[in-house]
């Protein structure tokens, strides 16, 4: 049965002004352009810095819905910097590196990664890196772990890599804000080059930019640094990759080349051995590490050899002055061996001296070490004296007894008969007294006449 239904024309009105409303409205919805990510760069720490050359890495976090973006550093002695590198083009995200050469030895520089994807151009945070000295100078360089990330940013590590010629005692003093206050101070003993990390010191409550400060000392020189940490709102905003898709683990162990040990995490030595450290770095996860870094600063007592090795390929950087290995992906290692070696005993104390030193870890999102100790014996005058054979147990020739044990040997022997020692005595006294009286004899018979 069919049912017809009757629509007044004033209702027929109605109902087309819905409809012509209806079809505006989609048209307008559908022309609308998708939301995108904001575009975003990031600046990462340099590496592999030398007198006059250093490595910068950037991170282009999202393309701002377009298909590339060109990125470059821009460089120099302040923040105006006045140099830049080549452009290089990029259609996925990830980082990007350059080689600045032809820099001042002993110098600040500042840097900061930029991109265009041409509609904007967006630029990373500033950061500085000192280039090494020819002299007796001390040097530090502050490093915030993490350096961004979202309110509230809280247990943030201060990294200090110090850097001179003379071993002595460091002080340090760490301020998370820059205001004045010291948040930390310590004192302890270090080599020429040398690294400290401040575990969660810092936190920050609220969004903004702040600035960490470190100063140190040792033997009448002072150096200071500062770092910038950038902590976002809670709103979503572009980061690097979380650091809960990836995760990065350690190892590192020590062989004694010298002795022929295996890689051990505690390896005896002695003066003048040679080391051999090996470290193995892996990534596991949903997608690859981004930026990974490797520093190792030896201790006291142990001189950095080279020989650097990256999965058995030879490599002419120094691990002491740090290493940008790039991104590891999900399910890769990285093997790094290098050699060193300890040193002449006038260098040690007495007794046991553990030579510890940290394989250090880090990128933008995290940061781990593991360590490795090489142990080495120095005797005290008392100690070295215990080893004087003085008993029977030891050898007689070397054992003060052997004087009185002569003497005795040589009364037991005249008195037991054994040898008849005592017979040729007795033989001997007739032979002399006969002869005195003989003589005696002679002079009175010579006083008659």
């Amino acid at each position: 049965m069919t049912k017809t239904i009757f629509v007044s024309p004033k209702a027929k009105k109605v109902l087309a002004s819905v409809a012509i409303v209806s079809v505006v409205a989609g048209l307008a919805l559908y022309s609308m352009p998708v939301s995108a990510d904001p575009f975003a760069v990031f600046t990462h720490p340099s590496a592999d810095i030398t007198q006059n050359s250093a490595v910068v890495s950037g991170e282009l976090s999202n393309l701002g819905g377009r298909d590339s973006a060109n990125v470059w550093f821009e460089y120099g002695p302040t923040e105006s910097y006045g140099s830049r590198t080549n452009t290089q083009t990029m259609r996925n995200l990830g980082t990007f590196q350059a080689t600045l050469s032809g820099l001042n030895a002993c110098t600040s520089y500042h840097y900061k990664a930029v991109a265009d994807n041409g509609s904007s151009v967006v630029n990373g945070v500033d950061r500085t890196f000192y280039t090494l000295c020819t002299n007796d100078q001390l040097r530090v360089i502050l490093e915030a772990i993490p350096y961004s990330g979202p309110a509230p940013l809280n247990n943030v590590d201060l990294k200090a890599d110090v850097i001179g010629k003379t071993a002595g005692d460091v002080q340090y003093w760490f301020d998370c804000n820059n205001d004045g206050r010291w948040d930390r101070e310590l004192n302890m003993y270090q080599g020429p080059s040398s690294s400290y990390v401040s575990d969660n010191l810092c936190n920050y409550a609220t969004p903004g930019t702040y600035t960490a400060k470190v100063r140190v000392s040792r033997l009448g020189l002072s150096a200071e640094d500062t770092t910038t940490i950038t902590v976002t709102g809670n709103q979503p905003t572009p980061t690097p990759t979380p650091s809960g898709q990836y995760t990065l683990s350690v190892n590192k162990t020590v062989q004694n080349l010298t002795n022929n040990t295996g890689f051990l995490e505690t390896a005896p030595s002695n003066f003048g051995d040679e080391l051999v450290y090996k470290i193995i770095i892996t990534s596991s996860g949903q997608v690859a590490a981004p930026s990974v870094y490797v520093k190792d600063i030896l201790p006291s007592g142990i001189t950095y050899l080279g020989s650097l090795t990256i999965d058995n390929v030879a490599d002419t950087r120094s691990i002491t002055d740090g290493i940008l290995l790039g991104d590891l992906p999900a399910g890769s290692s990285k093997t790094i061996t290098f050699k060193g070696k300890v040193q002449s005993q006038e260098f040690f104390n007495f007794g046991t001296n553990n030579l510890i030193n940290s394989a250090l870890v880090y990128n933008v999102g995290l940061s781990i070490s593991d360590t490795a100790t090489v142990s080495v014996v120095k005797r005290t005058v008392a100690g070295a004296a215990t080893e004087v054979n003085t008993g029977i147990a030891d050898t007689l020739l070397g054992s003060l007894l052997l004087p009185l044990g002569l003497a005795g040997l040589i009364v037991f022997l005249f008195k037991s008969q054994i040898l008849g020692l005592d017979k040729v005595a007795t033989v001997r006294k007739t032979e002399v007294d006969n002869y005195r009286a003989e003589k005696k004899l002679r002079q009175l018979i010579k006083k008659r006449k």
